[in-house]
């Protein structure tokens, strides 16, 4: 009986010390994961509205983005319009900063907010080039860095998959109607890659946007994470150890779900944009995505790029992406 005590007892301390372990070691995957630059990265220093680039490393890994790579993009310069850096209060001692792209503000009411994917800034060329699109096409832009990137606030350096990003989101589309007079139905929102996370969410958090548009959206948090997990080098069932690290920490990265703000749509339509070769962001989301706001009666559109990797239909086809997402919030916002 003791011989069976003292073996139950040291089983308990090699289990609470694999616990332990296993709750570090989540704690470690949940922070490499999370963390964004507070910071424009190095690549998109010289990148403004007037002057933007490709970057030798791309969005997507292996020798399919050499061709992009310094790739000409100066018919997208815009030049001819002015372009106000502007800062946006979004909570207690948090401000974002943005470029407002006045096309023809004031007397052109139709605006888009645009934002970046994760671990980039408004800097980026797959968000400029899209900002570019839109002004080309008549639209207002307000082009933004998310909270802990570019020269917004740094807060804690981490990304937060979308949930304090569309808290943020929520208060510069009233920053446009307070501010800026505008209405909410002129106002839309097109988010890029990690942007496009917080985009699928914001309309549970505000009336104030009348349309939606996504690159690459998820649809399946947990699934997207642990593929994420995988492709910055860890295994992929850590991905669990992580989400409880996290909740521990207080965070939940899942606390408005994207299923939420798909059912909060209502009658606001919603675009999809997504490749079907992507490695970082499955194309398979967007096909759930769009089945499930099919399901709730949403007005959604699902444009497909044949073989394009992670945000390329911008690049590979750029007329016909020119094309879906600007006459998608002409006839929203219009």
């Amino acid at each position: 009986m003791r011989t069976r005590t003292k073996f139950g007892l040291a089983a308990g301390i090699v289990g609470v010390l694999v616990a332990g372990g296993g709750l570090a070691l989540g704690d470690y995957v949940y922070r490499e994961g999370t963390t964004v630059p507070c910071a424009i990265n190095d690549d998109d220093l010289g990148n403004s509205p007037s002057a933007f680039y490709t970057p030798l490393d791309g969005p997507f890994p292996g020798e399919g983005w050499t061709q992009w790579a310094d790739y000409d993009l100066s018919e997208w310069w815009i030049s001819d319009t002015p372009v106000e850096t502007v800062t946006i209060p979004v909570a207690e001692d948090i401000t974002l900063e943005a470029w407002w792209i006045k096309t023809g503000y004031p007397s052109t009411r139709e605006t888009v907010i645009v934002t970046h994917g994760y671990g980039s800034s408004r800097r980026d060329y797959n968000a400029l080039l899209p900002s570019a699109m839109l002004h080309n096409a008549g639209f207002n832009v307000l082009l933004v860095d998310q909270r802990d990137t570019g020269n917004s606030t740094c807060v804690d350096g981490r990304h937060s998959a979308g949930q304090d990003e569309s808290d943020d989101f929520a208060e510069v589309a009233a920053w446009l109607v307070e501010e800026k007079g505008l209405e909410p139905q002129n106002i839309g929102m097109f988010g890029v890659s990690g942007g496009a996370i917080a985009t699928a969410i914001l309309p549970a958090k505000t009336e104030n946007v009348a349309a939606f548009a996504l690159e690459a959206p998820i649809f399946d948090f947990a699934e997207t994470a642990r593929k994420e997990v995988e492709f910055q080098g860890f295994p992929g069932f850590l991905w669990g150890l992580a989400d409880t690290a996290s909740k521990l920490r207080g965070v939940n990265l899942n606390e408005t779900p994207i299923t939420a703000g798909i059912e909060a749509v209502g009658n606001r339509p919603l675009l999809l944009l997504h490749g079907t070769e992507d490695q970082r962001l499955s194309y398979d989301g967007a096909v759930k995505f769009l089945e499930y706001a099919q399901s709730v009666g949403a007005t959604v559109t699902l444009e497909t790029f044949e073989g394009a990797d992670h945000t390329e239909g911008m690049l590979s086809e750029t007329a016909r992406y020119e094309s879906a997402l600007t006459s998608f919030f002409a006839a929203a916002l219009r």
